[in-house]
């Protein structure tokens, strides 16, 4: 039995016998048996294994019920489970907080560079001056993607999945180097290895980077731009993607400042369906790009990252700024929805939306020049007005604004997506490195089984 656990028989006043328990406890009585169980709560959670020792006796006619094997915990979608422990980033939905290793983004938004904050989030602090400067220059001596990588990208159609192009590009960049992928080592390589973890994470955080801008130059026609050993993370990425000034060859530096915010903004945002699914992969150890898939893969869902590309073509059916009354009356009417408005966590306006506010305000001449997110905002003022939405507390999603801000650097829709997996890949980075000081442990939920049992025809 656990030490966490004391199990008593229940007496007159459900509790004969029980032990005095230290700290905070929860009391369950168990009416099948009579038992009497003390759970200690830890951080406000008990933690579920303690519930094994609530075992009734079986049920003959519901063998499926595994009374013997003690209670379980039934929750779909783990909208009350927590599956691990982090030091990486902390969020109160109630308060409208984040904070990254303890620090407010209030205090890193527009104050550091990508190199800083993605070296927070994933080695658990500030770098110094020769830390940054050798964290970029690690970044930057990652070698080019070879011809077999590109030739991957370049077999898709042009106006397939870029997303797709992105995962296929990462399946061919794990095939080039099989000796860093445990099954086929025969080894544990990653668990418990800090210098092969880093090593990864710098090769796959500066190829990923180049994967994605090769995919978006073969969708657009563009010619890719190998990167350059002087720029930053961020102007690299434009580089490669061919968003440069006509007259000087180079990223406009605004366009680099904004960026370098939105990627601040958006770095992790804690346990999120796309991190999960990296972790619970990342469970089994298999190497880095196989944990990235799997969050890459989750995210293109229309109830994950895919929603921003819905709510797009939710605009664009609008049509023009005049018609914004008659959607916002349908969605009113309960005939239609309202795409990227709310929130899973949030209950107070997203923390994140104040700073991404503020870029686009600065973006406000490229704004006014695109008729789609003339409308997209013209939605936004009439939403926020609207006392339906307010009495909802329906207010807009931080990720959508942040895409407003790509569309106005000159980015397509379909490819804000792919741009917001490589911002938070620094946050993926992080989460699996964490996972890999842990000790071994594979994620296995189990289920509850409600079809027939013992059938003969």
């Amino acid at each position: 039995m656990s030490p966490a656990v004391i199990s008593q028989t229940n007496g007159a006043n459900g509790t004969n016998g029980a032990k005095a328990q230290l700290g905070d406890v929860l009391h369950i009585i168990d009416s099948r048996t009579g038992q009497y169980h003390a759970i200690n709560i830890h951080q406000n959670a008990i933690n579920a294994s303690d519930l094994k020792v609530l075992k009734a006796p079986k049920d003959a006619n519901h063998p499926e019920y595994q009374n013997d094997q003690g209670i379980r915990v039934y929750d779909p979608g783990y909208s009350n489970t927590l599956v691990s422990e982090s030091k990486i980033t902390y969020i109160d939905g109630l308060e409208g907080t984040i904070q990254y290793r303890g620090y407010s983004i209030d205090d890193i938004i527009g104050k550091k560079k990508f190199v800083d904050v993605s070296h927070l989030l994933i080695w658990g602090k500030w770098p110094s001056a020769d830390e940054a400067q050798t964290y970029q220059q690690r970044l930057n001596d990652v070698p080019l993607i070879n011809e077999t990588v590109f030739n991957v990208i370049r077999s898709f159609p042009k106006d397939g999945s870029i997303l797709g192009m992105m995962i296929a590009g990462l399946s061919a960049l794990q095939s080039s180097d099989m000796s860093a992928v445990p099954a086929h080592a025969a080894k544990n390589l990653y668990l418990g290895q800090p210098k092969n973890v880093d090593d990864q994470i710098i090769r796959v955080m500066a190829s990923l980077s180049m994967i994605t801008a090769a995919a978006y130059c073969h969708h657009s026609d563009r010619t890719f731009t190998p990167p350059r050993k002087d720029f930053s993370y961020v102007g690299n990425f434009l580089l490669m993607t061919g968003h440069v000034e006509e007259s000087t060859g180079v990223p406009n530096p605004r366009y680099v400042d904004a960026i370098e915010r939105l990627w601040a903004t958006v770095a992790d945002h804690e346990m999120t369906c796309s991190t999960a699914a990296l972790l619970q992969t990342a469970s089994a150890l298999p190497d880095v790009i196989s944990s990235l898939i799997s969050a890459l893969s989750a995210s293109y869902g229309p109830l994950h990252g895919g929603a921003i590309e819905v709510a797009y073509k939710n605009i664009e059916e609008i049509g023009t700024v005049e018609d914004v009354p008659a959607k916002i009356e349908r969605v009113k009417a309960g005939k239609e929805r309202l795409y990227g408005y709310g929130h899973r966590v949030y209950r107070v306006t997203d923390p994140r939306f104040t700073y991404i506010s503020d870029i686009l305000d600065e973006l406000s001449d490229e704004i006014e020049k695109d008729p789609l997110l003339r409308v997209a905002f013209a939605l936004d003022r009439a939403a926020a007005q609207d006392e339906y939405f307010i009495s909802r507390k329906l207010r807009p999603n931080a990720d959508l604004f942040a895409a407003f801000a790509y569309k106005a650097i000159g980015f397509p829709a379909n490819f804000i997506l792919p741009i917001s997996a490589v911002s938070r890949t620094q946050g993926f980075m992080a989460h699996w490195k964490e996972a890999m000081e842990g000790a071994p442990r594979i994620w296995r939920p189990g289920q509850k089984y409600t079809g027939n049992l013992n059938q003969t025809e």
